[in-house]
């Protein structure tokens, strides 16, 4: 079968997609991933089929432009995020189109992306989400705000998608929930971590994680060994591309900074290189390049990180604690889910990321054993579960 994977957006969004379309070219499909130019590289370095659609964006600057314009707000900066996502899925538009000729089967994305190209075509499509919450439910029976907040989100950003619809030839979708599959939706979160909902439609598969194949010969740096033989067990740093980007990062590394030196632990920060640039870097903090977090996890005492989809995931498979500083839209959930689930102390947005806050989450995860215990359980059993990509490849074979 040819399959078209088609997503847009930053590594953490297309790396899941990634995973998955290695498992479906174990399994003997002909697969092709439709995605930013700027990781055709990743793509093709995963031995990925890639073909670059739209313009090259650098997501990470792009992410941290649209964070100071909604003035640390998590729904302005979730709308903006939506409209900024929404326009990219329309300039994708021709590339996915070409792409899509002929094949079988097309894997949409959160981003909508691939789905007005396969309705063009006639072609079957199922969707894939990253947010337990996008899935719609029966007999639903939300707040008045969260209607309210619902419709507006709604009409803001189905209003250009119908209007890209109709120039293109596809017919008009009522709402967002209509843009999910009624054929198949794909949910690669394990089971522990956001249980299944019996008001699910039926047509719901939750796979389990979808963790990335280790990469041949990939070996770490020596000098990161020896880092890590130096001393007690580091936290890991790992902001992702709004971290790194903006007006504010070179703020944030300070912050970051000021606390590994207040808490007086040793750490591994990831990226930031031209932010760090000029920063004094104690000894006692590494600083590295991209590193395989399935690895780099696996080495640490505890992980500050954004709550992007993929570093949450990788995080809680470790089963180490995680301090999560979200900037926007599901990074605010996962925050919250993982300390519901025991694992963390509770998020601090990147608008009230303070030394003071973060040294005093930093020692909370420390000195307190049951986040601890907790965190090793849940990632025993996230990593004892069935693999998330092979359970998709099986689903994807009952699709109607």
């Amino acid at each position: 079968m040819k399959i078209v994977v088609a997503t847009i957006g930053s590594r953490g969004d297309v790396q899941p997609y990634i995973n998955l379309c290695q498992g479906l070219q174990e399994a003997g499909h002909e697969v092709v991933l439709a995605t930013n130019p700027t990781l055709y590289s990743l793509a093709t370095s995963h031995g990925v089929t890639s073909v670059p659609v739209g313009p090259p964006v650098d997501m990470g600057a792009v992410g941290a432009r649209l964070m100071d314009q909604s003035f640390n707000n998590m729904w302005i900066g979730m709308i903006r995020v939506m409209q900024f996502g929404a326009r990219l899925v329309e300039e994708a538009y021709p590339d996915v189109l070409k792409v899509c000729q002929g094949a079988d089967l097309v894997i949409t994305s959160d981003t909508g992306s691939g789905i007005a190209e396969a309705d063009k075509l006639n072609i079957p499509w199922i969707s894939v989400t990253l947010q337990p919450a996008r899935i719609p439910v029966t007999n639903a029976t939300p707040s008045f705000l969260g209607r309210v907040i619902w419709a507006v989100m709604g009409k803001l950003f189905i209003a250009p998608t119908n209007r890209f619809r109709k120039r293109v030839g596809a017919p008009p979708v009522k709402d967002i929930t209509s843009m999910m599959s009624t054929r198949q939706i794909l949910l690669p979160v394990s089971q522990h971590v956001a249980s299944p909902d019996p008001r699910w439609p039926r047509h719901v598969y939750q796979t389990g994680y979808w963790f990335a194949r280790p990469q041949k010969e990939w070996e770490p740096p020596r000098d990161l060994l020896d880092f890590l033989e130096g001393g007690d067990k580091p936290i890991a740093v790992s902001l992702g591309v709004m971290g790194m980007s903006g007006k504010r990062a070179r703020q944030g590394a300070q912050i970051i900074l000021g606390a590994l030196e207040r808490t007086n632990v040793r750490a591994i920060i990831q990226g930031w290189d031209e932010v760090l640039h000029g920063l004094e870097i104690p000894k006692t903090v590494y600083h590295a390049g991209a590193l395989p977090h399935s690895w780099l996890f696996d080495q640490v005492s505890m992980v500050i990180h954004h709550g992007g989809f993929g570093t949450t995931a990788a995080t809680l498979r470790a089963g180490v604690p995680s301090i999560v500083v979200p900037h926007v839209i599901d990074q605010f959930y996962w925050g919250q889910r993982v300390n519901e689930l025991g694992v963390s102390p509770g998020f601090i947005s990147r608008g009230k990321l303070s030394v003071e806050n973060l040294s005093e989450a930093i020692m909370r995860v420390k000195n307190d054993g049951q986040i601890q215990e907790k965190a090793g359980e849940l990632g025993y059993k996230i990593r004892t579960e069935t693999d998330g990509v092979t359970t998709a490849v099986q689903a994807i074979k009952k699709i109607p």
